[in-house]
């Protein structure tokens, strides 16, 4: 039985828990992909933003599926594309390419692009 002094010690530098304002799902890529490839401050700061564009896409999607793809202005009856298309759009290539810088892959179970 080990005495409390020889209690091991606890990880250097154990991964953070994910910020709370991400999504479900991104807290899921958080604990999986995290811990094996953001070891650096830099990487999980990229990481944290590409989740973030991933987010505030998914967040566009769903207003869009409730509002349609244009909305009428009231004086006019003129037909506009819902902002939230534009939102989605960019969001959705901030990520690709922060995924990608990352060197992420969707198709690989690790995440990991086959060198």
């Amino acid at each position: 039985m080990k005495r409390k002094s020889e209690a091991q010690p606890e990880p250097k530098n154990p991964y953070p828990d994910p910020p709370g304002h991400l999504s479900d799902r991104s807290k899921r890529l958080w604990h999986e992909l995290g811990p094996l490839h953001m070891r650096t401050l830099g990487r999980r700061t990229l990481f944290q933003a590409a989740l973030e564009a991933l987010d505030r896409a998914e967040d566009a999607r769903v207003l869009i599926a409730a509002d349609g793809l244009v909305a009428k202005t009231a004086s006019t009856g003129a037909l506009h594309l819902n902002p939230a298309v534009r939102v989605e759009r960019e969001s959705r290539t901030q990520f690709a390419k922060l995924w990608g810088s990352l060197d992420l892959n969707w198709d690989d179970p690790d995440g990991r692009v086959e060198d």
